[in-house]
Order: structure tokens, then C-alpha cells, then sequence
């Protein structure tokens, strides 16, 4: 094997050798230090080890029936670009959806067909869920990259996340990599994780503080309470977060006397921590960072902000974009048979759509973009076939942080990439409807 810094091709389009620096889109983390072994256009080994990574990598790919379907039936790409162009034309009110495991050229693309459009466009996750922007829309975000966290905090802590078996590196990279010289001292850094129950992370952390089955809302009102020093009930406190008010004392003089303190949640609890991190701003430097987010859902909001100067839930019906939370996610249009046609990239709701919104999505004419025959795709009047996102994909992804990262393909594909099919379905329908 070749110690060449990019895979090579031989004559039969196979490829082999070692892809240095690669970066791994199967979760949040989109680390930037892998080493890929390719043999035989085959990734054969991933170093660092890492089982999410290894998971995503070194799966067999799955070969779809065609590179499209109409109607579920194999056809061309001219034929099924043209029955896609057909539907969006007869449609008077479209959606656009997905857009998370994709490339920011993707997401462009599909920002401008919904443009063309005037269609709703929502991103959404794998469970057909829009994101919450509610809270840095109300009170802001106060956050860093991953590497300032690295480099500089001396406390981290992990809120009822366990990135052990969700991010499998984020800790030995991000709460736990070599210690940074800071003059003589260097920093010696702690990691407390606080969980309803011990997990794998609060098992490699320093210190564990476990809450009741309800309590996250609960405790974080009583860290700021605390933070802020104003007395609190300490019957009702207990009793309410599983935890003793002497307990989250101990935290909150923990994150009070902490040099830099960085708080990794989950997107259900954006708001709380942020405002907590608010509150320390009047002893010390916190940032709260949402650890879960799928590869490039941060980039889908980068690109719509820039785009259309809003992050999701966008309405173009009126010409231009007009941002419309909840009523205008992907799931209340769905529901209420809003949409008579749908474009979904990269996402499959049907699997998670449950209800009156999945009924509303197989009653409408759908154009399925995905690397797989999910059954969305096969229930499609046209689908086509995509790279694998990570694998075979070239292109940009934002980091959860907001970091950009090069995405650079680890093996051949013969199949169109997605912003090459929407960029065919804009140019024809840019001719037909100016």
C-alpha cells in the first residue's frame, strides 16, 4: 500500500493508498485527524479508532436499484429530471425538506429551487423534526469552537449528555486532549458530568452528580438561583432535581471559580443553559456548545441565514422569505395538507412521520433525493440516487461549532451529486418559468 496522501486510481477505476487528515462526517464531532487505509476502492481501516466512525465508514455500501426511479420504475437522469420538472410546475404551493446530510453546495441549491419555487423549505432531522432556534433568537448564544474550549477550558461540563456513545471522541479531544501551557502552570482542566443515571461519560469524568427523572429544569433554576446568590428551599429543591442544594452549591462554586468553563447539552436545553452562562458572565468566562446535532445541520442554518437571513422554517410564497417557526415547519405543513408537492433531500420521514403529517406526505406527488432506497424513496414519483454523504461526497460541512471543514471523497461514485441534480432541475425550470 501507498503512503500517497490521496487515494489512487488505477486503470480499472479502483483506488488505493492512505487518505490523510479525512474528516468524518458520522457524527457532530466532524473530526478533522483521520486516516483512512483504501484498497480496491474500499475503505479498509479508520486510525484513530473510533466506533461511530468505524460504523459509518466501513459499512458495505448498499447498492440502490437504479440511479433513479419514476413511479418506481428505473429510468435515465434526463427522464426523471424532466418528470421532476413536470410535478414542481403543475405545484402551486411546494415543500422543500431535509438538507442535513448533505454539502453547503447542496444546500444552495436547494435554497435557490425553493426561491424559484416559492416554497416552504424547513431543514430537518432524521426524525422529520425542525430545529429550535428559539433560544438564540430570544436571548442570544454565548459560544466558542471546539478548539478554544480545548485550549483553554479548565472546567467542562457534560448536561445530561452522554458523548461516550453519541460522540465517541469529543472527550479525548475536546474535554480531555493534552494539557496547554499556560506560562508554568499549564491547565489542569476537570470534567463533570451530571446525568439522571451513570453512564459510560460520567465513568471517564472526574466527578458525577445524578438528577431526579425530572429534574433538569429544576436544577438549572437552582444553579442560577445559587450562581446569583439568592436563597433557595432546600426540601423543595431536593425534591425537585434528585439533588441536595449543598450538591449544587458545590456546582455552581465550581463554575464560578473556573478560569474558563465550557457546558456541552442537548438542544432540548439551549435556553436554560445559556441563561446560566449568562449569569456566570458576572464571575467568570462560560460558553455553553449543543452537543447532537447531525453532520451539517449546522451548515443548513449557516446557508439559510446567509441565504434568506433566517435559519429554518422558511416561506416563500409571497415572493420573498418570511420566517415562520412552527407554522411553517415541515410537519405542520404536512399535517394540515398545506403542500401539493414535496422535494425531500437526505432525509427519510417516513420511517419517523407519524400521524396525520405522514399521511399528508404520502398523499402528495414527492421528489426523493437519498443515498438509499429508504422507504420515502421508494414510495416517490421520482427519486434519484445520490453519493454517499462523507464517503463519496466533495464539498464543505460546518462543525456543530461553526467551523468550516473540507469534505473530500474517499471513494468513486458514478452517481450524480445532489447539488448537480437540483442544479439541472433549476436550469430547466429557470427556462420554462423565467
Amino acid at each position: 500500500m501507498d503512503n500517497d496522501a490521496t487515494p489512487q486510481a488505477d486503470g480499472d477505476g479502483n483506488t488505493g493508498g492512505l487518505l490523510r487528515d479525512f474528516v468524518c462526517a458520522g457524527c457532530g464531532c466532524a473530526c478533522d485527524d483521520l486516516t483512512l487505509a483504501v484498497d480496491g476502492g474500499r475503505i479498509t481501516h479508520v486510525h484513530p479508532p473510533c466506533p461511530l466512525a468505524e460504523t459509518f465508514l466501513l459499512r458495505p455500501p448498499l447498492a440502490p436499484p437504479a440511479a433513479c426511479l419514476i413511479d418506481g420504475e428505473p429510468a435515465g437522469l434526463d427522464e426523471a429530471i424532466e418528470r421532476a420538472v413536470e410535478i414542481l410546475l403543475a405545484a402551486k404551493a411546494p415543500l422543500v425538506m431535509g438538507l442535513q446530510r448533505v454539502t453547503c453546495d447542496a444546500q444552495r441549491a436547494a435554497v435557490e429551487l425553493a426561491d424559484r419555487l416559492g416554497a416552504v423549505l424547513d431543514p430537518v432531522d432524521d426524525s422529520g423534526r425542525s430545529p429550535d432556534h428559539t433560544a438564540v433568537q430570544s436571548i442570544g448564544a454565548v459560544t466558542a469552537t471546539l478548539g478554544e474550549v480545548a485550549s483553554r477550558a479548565d472546567l467542562v461540563v457534560y448536561w445530561n449528555v452522554d458523548p461516550m456513545v453519541t460522540h465517541p471522541r469529543h472527550m479525548e479531544r475536546f474535554a480531555r486532549p493534552p494539557l496547554v501551557a499556560r506560562g508554568a502552570e499549564g491547565i489542569a482542566r476537570r470534567v463533570i458530568a451530571v446525568g439522571m443515571r451513570r453512564t459510560a461519560t460520567s465513568q471517564a469524568s472526574d466527578e458525577f452528580l445524578q438528577l431526579g427523572a425530572a429534574g433538569d429544569e429544576a436544577a438549572l433554576t437552582a444553579l442560577r438561583a445559587l450562581v446569583r446568590a439568592v436563597a433557595i428551599d432546600e426540601r423543595a429543591t431536593a425534591s425537585q432535581t434528585g439533588a441536595t442544594v449543598a450538591q449544587w452549591a458545590y456546582l455552581a462554586e465550581r463554575l464560578k471559580s473556573a478560569r474558563y468553563a465550557a457546558i456541552f447539552h442537548g438542544p432540548q436545553h439551549a435556553e436554560p443553559v445559556t441563561e446560566l452562562v449568562h449569569d456566570l458572565h458576572e464571575h467568570t468566562r462560560a460558553v455553553a456548545l449543543c452537543l447532537g446535532p447531525p453532520p451539517n445541520a449546522q451548515g443548513a442554518v449557516e446557508v439559510l441565514t446567509w441565504q434568506t437571513g433566517f435559519p429554518s422554517a422558511v416561506d416563500f410564497g409571497a415572493g420573498y422569505p418570511q420566517h415562520r417557526p412552527g407554522e411553517a415547519s415541515a410537519a405542520a405543513v404536512l399535517e394540515r395538507r398545506e403542500a401539493d408537492a414535496a422535494v425531500i433531500i437526505a432525509v427519510d420521514p417516513l420511517e419517523s412521520l407519524g400521524g396525520r403529517a405522514a399521511a399528508g406526505l404520502r398523499a402528495l406527488p414527492t421528489i426523493v433525493l437519498d443515498q438509499r432506497l429508504s422507504p420515502t424513496a421508494a414510495s416517490a414519483a421520482v427519486a434519484f440516487f445520490t453519493p454517499r454523504f462523507g464517503i463519496e461526497t466533495d464539498g464543505e460541512i460546518f462543525r456543530s461549532d461553526g467551523v468550516v471543514l473540507p469534505l473530500r471523497s474517499a471513494t468513486p461514485s458514478t452517481l450524480p451529486a445532489v447539488e448537480r441534480i437540483l442544479g439541472q432541475i433549476n436550469q430547466r425550470l429557470a427556462a420554462r418559468r423565467p
